[in-house]
């Protein structure tokens, strides 16, 4: 278990903490990055190299990549009995913190290597019966490249019946 930056609260316990694995891009975003650099190529050799578009292109397709890869790449997690913490481990500074709920195991490799999802209980409004959330609710936290995220949902869930 890594040593945390973050400063546990009066009457916390540290159940895990640790950084993500090997960061690399998931899903969705090989697809945006193949398909955007293949559009990017058709562009320029159809309309020739001008540096305005082919800068505004890269930023729309390679950027958003970049900065969630450098941003998991620096973050570390912190897991207590009462919340979940995400922090920056170059500056310490806290990005987000949640209340501890059940998580949920939403990829799994075969090395055991997974990502864990934190949903935030939030309030509904009833609207024909239908429980809709609130504007501005908490989003989901996701903790990426997780080493045995099973091993850890099932110490957050032992934690969470013991209380």
């Amino acid at each position: 278990m890594d040593e945390p930056l973050i400063v546990l609260e009066p009457g916390e316990r540290l159940l895990w903490s640790g950084r993500p694995r090997r960061v690399v891009p998931v899903g969705w975003e090989w697809c945006r990055l193949v398909v955007g650099s293949f559009l990017m190529a058709v562009i320029i050799s159809l309309a020739g190299v001008h540096v305005l578009p082919v800068l505004a292109w890269f930023v729309i397709v390679w950027v958003p990549v970049l900065v969630r890869l450098w941003t998991t790449y620096r973050a570390t997690y912190a897991v207590t009995d009462q919340r979940v913490v995400v922090a920056d481990r170059i500056s310490g500074h806290t990005r987000k913190w949640m209340e501890v709920t059940t998580p949920a195991v939403t990829s799994l490799r075969g090395d055991g290597v997974g990502t864990l999802t934190f949903h935030p209980l939030f309030e509904t409004v009833d609207i024909l019966g239908f429980g809709l959330p609130k504007q501005n609710q908490p989003r989901p936290i996701a903790l990426f490249a997780v080493p045995d995220a099973e091993e850890l949902r099932d110490l957050i869930v032992g934690e969470r019946a013991a209380d």
